[in-house]
């Protein structure tokens, strides 16, 4: 970290269960996700950063407890504020994710919802048109 802004900021930080490197080239092609930087041990992800929408997400295979078991909850969702999120479903979609909410106009602007092959679920919002 460089700045007192980013120490201070909430990152997402999302244990994958050994398919880190997976989701990193998958959310690339999902949300243009770019990789920041990536530390390998014993040949898996010690931890990643990758930045979507200008936001950071750290993720790693590892887990500090060894018995845990990655388990995907429909309670927490990635939420993206973009102005063109249709195209941001279709592009989510078409990388494999499979539509929760499809893509709607709601009173506060555009609304649906993605969850992507690691049981993620992503929100994507656009402002009002």
């Amino acid at each position: 970290m460089t700045s007192e802004q980013e120490s201070t900021r909430v990152v997402p930080y999302i244990s994958l269960a050994g398919r880190a490197g997976e989701a990193i080239e998958f959310w690339g092609r999902a949300f243009v996700a770019e990789k920041i930087m990536a530390f390998e041990e014993d040949g898996r992800l010690r931890h990643a950063e990758v930045r979507i929408n200008g936001g950071p997400v750290y993720l790693t295979d590892f887990h500090p407890d060894p018995a845990h078991v990655f388990q995907p909850t429909r309670s927490i969702a990635m939420h993206l504020a973009v102005p063109d999120g249709g195209a941001w479903m279709e592009r989510g979609q078409a990388a494999g994710c499979r539509i929760m909410t499809p893509w709607q106009q709601l009173p506060f602007g555009g609304f649906g919802r993605l969850v992507d092959p690691f049981g993620v679920v992503w929100s994507i919002a656009s402002p009002k048109s």
